[in-house]
This record gives C-alpha cells, structure tokens and sequence, in this order.
C-alpha cells in the first residue's frame, strides 16, 4: 500500500544538493571559503560574490555557499559571529552549532544590511589550510586568477 518515508536529516539534504553541482570541484571551493575566512570575511553574503566564477543561477550560488558553509561550520573549521554593522567591532553573538540549520535558512542573514554574519577561521581551520594548501596550490592560484 503507502510505503512511510522518514524525512531526510539536515546532511542527507545537503549530500542531495550537492549532487547537482558534480562539475564544481567543491573541495577547491572549500579552500577559497577558508581563505576568505582567513583575510577577514566582511559577511557570509560574500561567499556567494566567491562563486561568481562560475556561469551558475544566482540561487544556484546561494545553494552552494551554504553547502560549503554548512560544511565548513560543523568540521569546526570556521565559528559564525553575528555583529552590529560593517566594521565588525560589535559583536553581538557567535552562533551555536545547533542554530546554524536556522540561522542560514534565514534569507535576510544572507544580505549585507542590519546585523551582520561573518566567518572567522578557527585553530583547527588554520591546520586545515596549512595542509590542505600545498596539495591544491597550483588549482587554487588559477581558480582565484580568474577563468
């Protein structure tokens, strides 16, 4: 008869979404996210501005930066802060592991206006870079040359 379907969990969704976008070479993307980390993200809606090097819909890029964001959160690589504007000296908040499902399905947390949402690269994801960067340099370097 009717066959009861569990619902997918939150890593279930994202490995579904994430076949979509086979021809981008996510690992590499994941690099370009922690180095923006690393120069001082002004606001995760730049990691979408990140993914302008591919010829993709503007959801499309939202999808995947929340992918990678998504990722690169719950392996502890970067912590999200939220803040009162722009110059990032007010911090109002860091946000719990267990809000981050919430928080980015939020479209207005996207937008550079009002409070702010940045990354800031943790310990763990500077040990990350140092040793995922040497094995990728020369990709990283022509994907951040342009096309």
């Amino acid at each position: 008869m009717f066959k009861i379907i569990k619902p997918l969990t939150f890593v279930e969704k994202i490995n579904l979404m994430m076949k979509r976008f086979e021809d981008i070479d996510l690992k590499i993307e994941k690099l370009v996210f922690l180095l923006n980390a690393e120069e001082g993200n002004p606001g995760i809606y730049e990691l979408t501005y990140e993914l302008a090097y591919y010829d993709l819909m503007i959801e499309d890029k939202y999808k995947i930066a929340r992918i990678l964001l998504t990722e690169i959160l719950l392996e502890e690589l970067v912590i999200l802060e939220k803040y009162k504007d722009f110059e990032l000296k007010d911090k109002i908040a860091t946000i719990d592991k267990n809000e981050i499902e919430k928080v980015l399905n939020n479209p207005f947390n996207w937008y550079p206006c009002n409070e702010i949402l940045s990354i800031s690269l943790t310990d763990k994801g500077n040990e990350y870079l140092d040793k995922e960067m040497p094995k990728y340099e020369d990709r990283i370097n022509r994907r951040l040359g342009g096309k």
